[in-house]
This record gives structure tokens, C-alpha cells and sequence, in this order.
């Protein structure tokens, strides 16, 4: 068994995610020891929209569908990252904390709803004759 398979055994998570979240520690904390937070986080919400975009240009192609699957897999690991992110943004912006956890709570519940309005709707039962 490669090392690779183990560590995903493991842990659960293939060591491209691990890098993935390594890097975006070691930027943060980069960016919160240098006072470039702000200009880090705007960073990683761009890289973040621009993985999102193309997750949904190649799900589209099934010659792509793989790579699709990927950015799939990466967009819904950081998307509470990313809502974090978005938050610690507005708080620099809107100074109401009140309006900043129902902001917070809408992003965090947002996901889970869509998801439960997405579902196909439950067929009618067939009447017996």
C-alpha cells in the first residue's frame, strides 16, 4: 500500500486536501503576523470564486467530468472557510453585530437549504385500481 493511500486512510482526506489546508494556515497566519490580513483574505475569497468557477465549467464536459469532481470536492471543504472569511470582510465593513450573526447564520444554514429545496420533489403515489 503506497503512503499516500494510508494517510487518506488515515485521516479521511487525500494529501492534495492536507497541502491545501496547510497552505491556507500558513497564509493566514502569514497575513495576521505581517498586518496583511485583510489583503490575504481578499486573496483566498478570489482563489476561492475562481476554483468555484471553473468546478463549474468542468462539470459541463464530460471529457472534464474528474477534474469537475475535484474542484467539487475542494469547493466543499473551504466553503465555511470562505464564509469565515467573508464575515471577518463585512466586520470590517459593518460595524452592527447583530446584522453580523444573522449574516453569519444565513451563510452557515445556506448550503443545508438549498440542498433541501434542490431535492427532487416526492412523486405522487399511483392509485390502486
Amino acid at each position: 500500500m503506497k503512503w499516500s493511500n494510508r494517510i487518506q486512510i488515515v485521516t479521511g482526506q487525500t494529501c492534495v486536501h492536507i497541502t491545501l489546508h496547510l497552505l491556507l494556515i500558513a497564509g493566514l497566519v502569514w497575513g495576521w503576523k505581517h498586518q496583511t490580513l485583510l489583503q490575504v483574505s481578499t486573496v483566498f475569497l478570489a482563489m476561492y470564486a475562481s476554483v468555484f468557477a471553473a468546478m463549474l465549467m468542468t462539470q459541463r464536459s464530460p471529457r472534464l467530468r474528474r477534474v469537475g469532481d475535484f474542484l467539487e470536492d475542494v469547493t466543499t471543504t473551504y466553503y465555511f472557510g470562505a464564509a469565515m472569511l467573508v464575515l471577518y470582510l463585512l466586520s470590517r465593513v459593518i460595524h452592527n453585530n447583530l446584522l453580523l450573526g444573522v449574516v453569519g447564520v444565513l451563510m452557515l444554514t445556506g448550503p443545508a437549504v438549498v440542498s433541501l429545496l434542490a431535492k427532487e420533489p416526492v412523486r405522487a403515489r399511483q392509485r390502486h385500481r
